[in-house]
């Protein structure tokens, strides 16, 4: 007796790996492409102005200059408080990145302390996050492509048993 299994049995099973695949791949690409947010002024001075885009999973934060629009930054020129809790900060090369992953969804109240030309000053305003999907949101969403492999799986199963020939006594 063969333990090798026939063609149809491993293509199926190939293409049942596919299936399974494409179910994981499928949130986090479409999260990846998704939305872009234009970007709001949430608050101003007579110095600076406070530009935030809201993208899933993060925060965008331009700081500029009032009187030429030059940006403002450098690492250790921005504290941030979300909703009343301080949130780190990374700076990239004209802007800031707040990660929002764990956070509600909704308006929250947003303070930025920025160092910039000597003083510290503090903008304030509110803004909008996206609400982030649950697990098993995201599960219920998919949830026809896991009855898809489930289905394909209990036939494979089903036609290897049938398929297995039994020996002669």
């Amino acid at each position: 007796m063969s333990t090798k299994p026939s063609r149809p049995v491993a293509m199926l099973a190939r293409m049942a790996m596919t299936a399974c695949a494409t179910l994981i791949v499928l949130p986090a690409s479409a999260a990846a492409i998704g939305a872009t947010a234009q970007a709001v002024q949430v608050a101003s001075s007579a110095q600076l102005v406070l530009d935030v885009a809201a993208r899933p999973g993060k925060l965008m934060l331009w700081i500029t200059r009032t009187r030429d629009h030059t940006p403002v930054s450098g690492a250790g020129n921005v504290a941030v408080r979300l909703d009343g809790h301080a949130v780190k900060v990374s700076a990239q090369q004209d802007d800031y990145v707040i990660a929002t992953d764990g956070l509600h969804g909704g308006k929250q109240p947003i303070e930025v302390i920025v160092a910039h030309d000597g003083i510290r000053e503090l903008l304030s305003g509110t803004v909008t996050l996206p609400s982030a999907p649950s697990t098993l949101e995201t599960l219920q969403k998919h949830s026809g492509w896991a009855w898809w492999v489930l289905n394909i799986a209990v036939l494979l199963l089903a036609f290897r048993m049938i398929s297995r020939k039994k020996k002669p006594s």
